[in-house]
């Protein structure tokens, strides 16, 4: 068995002990977004693609935040503060292996969340995903984009409590790419807006579902939307190799004094 296999059978071990952290990380990805959809189709206008973007959306910002960015950004400030990343140095894993070890039961819980989300959707008659290649890449990019995040955060964040103040400019940011914020902003400033993490990764979740970024305009054809995808998924990438650059320069190993 592999390092990286032994680190992460022990990180879901301690998320299945933790069941207030389960829930939160199973649960509210899942219950916003099914909401929103029971809602929708019950309502006059039905199931309409708008709602199917908003339901989605939802579980994106839940997903992201909350299941990867908090979890992680609390798991490496919690075993740092308890010396445990200092021991794992001292033995056969590597610091890449230490790094991605407490990530990959999120990863994995993405991935499976992704599949339930997308399932309950086309249940609910929201229709199949026009491109799901690029629902895929957004949600799983935008996954271990914000596991770089939860990193860089940590080198500045003392303790778990101390998370809960440190993570607010990522949440903010994550926020701003919401579709509500677009919406009321002028036009120049959608330019900056677009890239942001979460707008980006909302804008790759549309054209894989709906085919186009707005949900009001008409769907493209699966060979047409590999080319409006260029730029997030550009921006994505872009997220992922500076955050990674500056975490593997700044990441304290030991306890902040």
């Amino acid at each position: 068995m592999s390092t990286l296999t032994t680190l992460s059978r022990s990180e879901f071990t301690l998320l299945l002990r933790n069941r207030v952290l389960l829930v939160n990380a199973l649960v509210m990805p899942l219950l916003f977004p099914v909401v929103i959809l029971v809602i929708g189709r019950r309502s006059e206008g039905g199931l309409t693609d708008v709602v199917v973007s908003s339901a989605l959306e939802i579980f994106a910002l839940f997903l992201l935040v909350f299941l990867v960015y908090y979890n992680l950004l609390s798991a490496y400030t919690t075993r740092r503060d308890e010396l445990v990343l200092k021991r794992l140095r001292t033995g056969e894993a590597t610091d890449n292996q230490i790094l991605l070890g407490p990530a990959v039961p999120s990863f994995v819980l993405t991935a499976i969340l992704i599949v339930v989300v997308g399932a309950i959707v086309v249940a609910l008659g929201g229709g199949l995903p026009v491109n799901p290649l690029l629902l895929v890449v957004g949600l799983l990019g935008g996954a271990v984009m914000f596991a770089a995040l939860a990193l860089i955060t940590s080198t500045f964040t003392r303790n778990a409590e101390a998370a809960q103040i440190t993570s607010l400019p990522i949440m903010l940011l994550a926020m701003a790419g919401s579709s509500f914020l677009r919406g009321v902003v002028p036009e120049s400033a959608d330019s900056i807006i677009e890239l942001t993490p979460m707008a980006a990764v909302l804008d790759l979740v549309n054209l894989g579902w709906m085919g186009t970024i707005d949900p009001e305009s008409s769907p493209l054809a699966f060979a047409d939307t590999f080319s409006p995808a260029l730029k997030p998924a550009l921006v994505v990438a872009a997220w992922i190799l500076g955050s990674i650059v500056i975490a593997k320069t700044h990441f304290r190993w030991e306890p902040r004094g």
